[in-house]
């Protein structure tokens, strides 16, 4: 299968792919060779992919899932592989979203500021979830 994994500023991967567990927004979905048509919501999380016989990993976020005729596209609000990931830094700009996160104090979930921090916050996780 084809992927091809871009966000708004680069285009992240494009290889060809055994088989892709993408983390949706209802969940992590695995495609494989002759998977039917889909398109959907990308979650916040883990992509895995296996080309060539090696594994990969990369944190996505956001964004847009197509499925069709054996071509994989992500289209990510961001996306990082795991060499991007600076490991003391990403622990740094956790712990200060997560301070922030918690001063916001009782909001509502669907309070766009929220919403916004809740995304950094969950990136950042992930981010760190493919140093391990």
């Amino acid at each position: 299968m084809q992927l091809d994994i871009v966000t708004p500023d680069r285009r992240v991967v494009v290889a060809s792919a055994d088989d892709v567990v993408i983390p949706a927004r209802e969940g992590e979905i695995d495609i494989l060779p002759g998977h039917a048509a889909y398109l959907g919501l990308l979650g916040t999380g883990v992509l895995r992919f296996v080309a060539e016989g090696k594994a990969i990993q990369l944190m996505v976020s956001g964004g847009f899932i197509e499925v069709d005729n054996d071509r994989v596209v992500l289209m990510c609000e961001s996306a990082a592989l795991s060499g991007e990931v600076v490991k003391e830094e990403e622990m740094k700009s956790l712990h200060e979203l997560e301070k922030q996160l918690a001063g916001l104090g009782v909001t509502s979930e669907g309070d766009a500021g929220y919403q916004k921090l809740r995304a950094e916050v969950d990136r950042s996780a992930a981010k760190l979830t493919l140093l391990k």
